[in-house]
């Protein structure tokens, strides 16, 4: 269950990142996020990539009440065989992802397009082409995982 909270604590430990809440507004534009450099991150555990290439990135935009994260990654097709530690708001920048659930129910989502992966959720994520997007989560959720 805390692999994935172990994969992007680790990531902004190493990567260095400290980034922090701050008193300026920070503009989320589509454009500068698609070419925003990111830090690469620790591949997942061999176990959860079906296939594809385990290679990923992420950077920290802002942390105060909650987290905002770009993620980037790979064509993979990756196994989330553990309940999902928190809510997770996704906004698509790059690719397209199809989300199957454990029971079968396949949703896709487009450059554009925008949805929650609820806490306690299993499933798998396809990501045919390379794959980025703006993660929200309440920073004291994400912290609990990294405990």
């Amino acid at each position: 269950m805390k692999t994935l909270s172990l994969i992007l604590f680790l990531a902004t430990s190493l990567a260095g990142i400290q980034a922090q809440a701050a008193s300026a507004v920070l503009g989320l534009k589509n454009e500068q996020m698609r070419e925003l450099k990111l830090d690469s991150i620790p591949p997942w555990p061999a176990e959860m990539v079906l296939k594809g290439t385990n290679e990923h990135a992420l950077k920290v935009l802002h942390k105060g009440e909650f987290v905002v994260t770009v993620y980037a990654a790979e064509p993979a097709l990756i196994n989330i065989n553990y309940p999902y530690p928190y809510d997770e708001f996704v906004w698509v920048l790059e690719g397209e992802v199809t989300l199957t659930s454990r029971d079968g129910e396949k949703q896709t989502y487009k450059v554009g397009e925008t949805f929650v992966v609820p806490k306690g959720w299993q499933g798998t994520w396809d990501m045919p082409s390379k794959f980025r997007e703006m993660i929200i989560v309440e920073t004291r959720a994400w912290k609990a995982n990294e405990e």
